[in-house]
C-alpha cells in the first residue's frame, strides 16, 4: 500500500519567522507556490504561510498605511505576524487513502509532513492529480 512518503515533495522551499513578509511573497511568485511551511533552525514545523494568511495580512496592512506604504511595511513585517501557527500536519507513513480522504473532507492546500517533530515533505491535492495523471 502506498503512503505519503511515496508521494510527499522532499525539495522544500521554507521560510524562518524572521523572514519578512516580502521575501515570502518573492518565494511564492518566484517558486509558483501558494504554500511555504515556517520552520525553526532545527528543522521543526513551526506553522504555514498561506497565500490566504499572506493576502490577509497585506490587506491589514493596506488598510493600517495606504498601499504606497505596503511593500515597506511587508518589508518590515516578520512571518511570525500574518502565519498559521495552528496547522495540522501528517505522518509520512499514513496511507495515501487515508491521505486522500483528508483532503476530500477538507479544504486544505497543502499539509506539512512531519516525522519525529522534523518536516521532512509536504502534500497537496495536486500531488494526486499529479499521481491520476500518471496512470492513466
Amino acid at each position: 500500500m502506498q503512503t505519503v512518503a511515496d508521494l510527499m515533495i522532499t525539495n522544500l522551499v521554507t521560510l524562518k519567522e524572521s523572514d519578512s513578509l516580502a521575501t515570502a511573497k518573492a518565494l511564492m511568485s518566484e517558486k509558483n507556490i501558494r504554500n511555504l511551511p515556517v520552520i525553526d533552525d532545527d528543522g521543526h514545523c513551526l506553522g504555514m504561510l498561506t497565500q490566504r494568511e499572506y493576502l490577509k495580512h497585506a490587506f491589514y496592512l493596506v488598510s493600517q498605511f495606504g498601499t504606497q506604504q505596503l511593500h515597506k511595511k511587508e518589508e518590515q513585517t516578520p512571518v511570525r505576524n500574518a502565519m498559521n501557527k495552528d496547522t495540522l500536519s501528517i505522518d509520512p507513513n499514513m496511507t495515501l487513502k487515508t491521505a486522500a480522504e483528508f483532503f476530500i473532507e477538507n479544504k486544505y492546500g497543502s499539509l506539512p509532513v512531519v516525522e519525529n517533530g522534523k518536516l521532512v515533505g509536504i502534500l497537496s491535492p495536486v500531488d494526486f492529480v499529479k499521481l491520476a495523471h500518471s496512470m492513466l
